[in-house]
């Protein structure tokens, strides 16, 4: 089914991104027939559509693609009769949504002063982005503050709301939410930094972003431990 075809109010949603769409086809085609995969590609589009019926209106957030694309992974885990474990298409999500990072870990390294200055600037406009949105969209991302320390290169902020994290609350699909939230260690990874993260806005009242380079003292005393949903948190050795 064509995109524009799909039953969904554009007043107040967007359509998911054709990184997403290719990602969820991907793994369509891995696991089932050509005949199949399709027939389950348009199961997923209307779920999407479905999905979208009762969700808070955010397509006009500026950044929407961390919101719409995890809700197309939503629906394909949804539809599909066979649920892989999340270790089978981490990769697949990953390049899905992080995969740029790729190429800016061969410019960037947060163990560089100038680097991780940078980093900050850029980290900081995004959370000065959502906080100001999160007044004209109450269900959007909700931030509880930002500090940057010089000194040691620490990027500190987190979210006490996050709309991926409440879908997955109202729709009970709390064990596909993993696949996305590790996608922000593996691409902390490739920039040469460390994210130390404790607790999520599904294992706790917020979701850390502590993010240092990966030769800092601080990131040798977190070791990545995986709780019974396969989501990754840190650890204090």
């Amino acid at each position: 089914m064509k995109e524009k075809d799909l039953p969904i109010d554009l007043t107040k949603h967007v359509i998911y991104t054709d990184k997403a769409k290719k990602c969820v086809q991907k793994l369509l085609h891995r696991y089932y027939d050509e005949k199949t995969a399709e027939e389950l590609w348009e199961k997923v589009q209307l779920r999407y559509a479905e999905f979208l019926k009762d969700e808070p209106a955010l397509g006009s957030a500026k950044i929407t693609v961390s919101i719409y694309d995890p809700i197309l992974i939503f629906a394909w885990y949804d539809v599909v009769p066979d649920k892989p474990p999340i270790e089978e298409i981490q990769q697949d999500v990953y390049d899905c949504f992080m995969g740029s990072f790729d190429a800016l870990g061969k410019v960037f390294n947060l163990n560089r002063k100038l680097d991780h200055r940078l980093a900050s600037k850029i980290f900081k406009k995004t959370s000065d982005t959502r906080e100001k949105e999160s007044k004209t969209l109450p269900e959007s991302f909700r931030m509880g503050g930002f500090s940057y320390d010089r000194e040691s290169g620490a990027i500190c902020y987190h979210f006490t709301q996050c709309p991926n994290a409440e879908f997955a609350k109202r729709h009970h699909m709390e064990s596909i939410l993993p696949v996305m939230c590790n996608c922000d260690h593996f691409a902390m990874q490739k920039l040469h930094a460390t994210l130390i993260r404790e607790g999520t806005c599904i294992t706790s009242d917020r979701c850390d972003y502590y993010i240092i380079g990966d030769q800092s003292p601080q990131a040798a005393e977190y070791e990545l431990v995986k709780d019974e949903n396969g989501l990754l948190l840190s650890k204090k050795k």
